[in-house]
């Protein structure tokens, strides 16, 4: 058995990814078009709809059953940190705060008013002031006593800044508040989701989300990595879905990986290298190959895995892009024959730049849905791994290939 490490990240990265799928359950959930929802900025999450901003700070726990929500829970008092820390930032007339959490609220407790904008406030703002001065004197004490540590280090922050408020922001703020408690975890947000496809039929309701989840999870990342806007808006996710299911329906390829680089990590084939140095082509060109190859690659082993009868439409169409090639490398070799080899490298690159910029616009496309030139790039590349083809003309005997 893998014993976890004491220094484990675990219980963070799962609350980072908490929030990026909760956040597609919550934009999928408004009915505006317009709506748009940010990660990590003002707070965990942040949704600004019809003309309105609320704000999200989300508690998740995998525990079958968390610690309930009460006056003195240590995530309430963050959460009223977090929010007053933000208060410069706010225009609160406009401005909704929640606190959602997959644990549970005790009917009898005072937050209780928090489940209903309509509810007054009056008695839980009393309770709170009187919580955070209850905090804040039992520090007092132990500091004078010499007790080390001190009590209530986390709640501590919050209650000093709740305390440093005025009378008239305190019931401000929390006029904003609302709590949202039982909240699904983690685990089954994408089944959630699936069920909320409400338009799609239920056999293929978990496949739509599976994708969805997938699409979404990318959009988070290069937002995060500055590749797009942190802002994601509701009608590139409904965009999105149409296109999934249309796909499902037609049972259409998706280009997925037309615009994607490699990971760092990626290590393509040495005949790639090999096929390329052979006609000397510039430094430049091995990159370019690496990153169209990649694509290919990822492509055909995505759509092989999500429906193994397009491998036969695949493998056809490998056949027409070698036929196509046949052709040139055909009157190619004629051409070189007697030639030296700088004229045979000369004229190698000259078929290595067909396969790159002439191929992908001559020859039809695998299907009307992949469109993009980087697959036929990519096929090339990958079909010069087993020798299929080549750009000199005696790539077979030098390679080592069998003809």
């Amino acid at each position: 058995m893998i014993k976890m490490n004491a220094h484990s990240a675990d219980a963070s990265a799962l609350g980072f990814l908490y929030q990026a799928q909760y956040a597609l359950l919550r934009l999928w959930s408004e009915t505006s078009l317009e709506a748009v929802i940010y990660l990590e900025t003002l707070d965990d999450v942040v949704l600004e709809t019809n003309g309105q901003t609320i704000l999200e700070q989300l508690k998740h726990s995998l525990s079958k059953k968390p610690d309930a929500i009460s006056l003195a829970s240590v995530n309430l008092w963050k959460t009223l940190k977090a929010w007053i820390d933000v208060l410069p930032d706010l225009d609160l007339s406009t401005t909704s705060l929640h606190l959602v959490t997959v644990a549970d609220i005790s009917p009898t407790s005072s937050l209780k008013v928090l489940l209903d904008d309509a509810e007054s406030r009056a008695e839980l703002l009393i309770a709170l002031r009187e919580e955070a001065k209850r905090v804040v004197q039992e520090r007092a004490d132990a500091v004078e006593k010499g007790v080390v540590p001190l009590p209530h280090a986390k709640r501590a922050p919050g209650c000093e800044a709740f305390l440093n408020l005025s009378d008239e922001k305190q019931a401000e703020i929390l006029s904003r508040v609302k709590l949202m408690p039982g909240q699904q975890n983690i685990k089954h947000i994408e089944d959630e989701l699936a069920k909320r496809l409400t338009s799609v039929l239920a056999k293929d309701q978990s496949d739509v989300a599976s994708r969805m989840v997938e699409w979404w999870n990318r959009q988070i990342i290069h937002a995060h990595c500055g590749k797009r806007d942190k802002a994601i808006h509701r009608f590139e996710l409904v965009k999105r879905h149409m296109e999934i299911v249309a796909d499902i329906e037609h049972d259409n390829l998706v280009d997925y990986y037309a615009t994607e680089l490699p990971p760092d990590t990626y290590r393509s084939h040495p005949m790639v290298e090999s096929q390329i140095k052979l006609v000397e082509s510039p430094a430049s060109w091995l990159q370019r190959a690496i990153t169209h190859e990649w694509r290919a690659r990822a492509s055909r082993s995505r759509w092989s895995t999500d429906n193994p009868t397009w491998q036969e439409k695949i493998s056809k169409y490998d056949d027409r892009l070698t036929e196509e090639w046949s052709y040139m490398h055909a009157d190619m070799c004629e051409k070189c024959d007697g030639k030296s080899d700088d004229e045979k490298k000369t004229r190698g690159r000259e078929l290595l730049n067909w396969s790159f910029f002439e191929a992908p616009n001559k020859i039809e496309y695998l299907t009307p849905t992949v469109t993009s030139p980087s697959y036929v790039r990519g096929t090339y590349h990958v079909l010069s791994i087993d020798g299929r083809v080549g750009w000199h003309p005696d790539y077979v005997a030098l390679l080592g290939f069998k003809k």
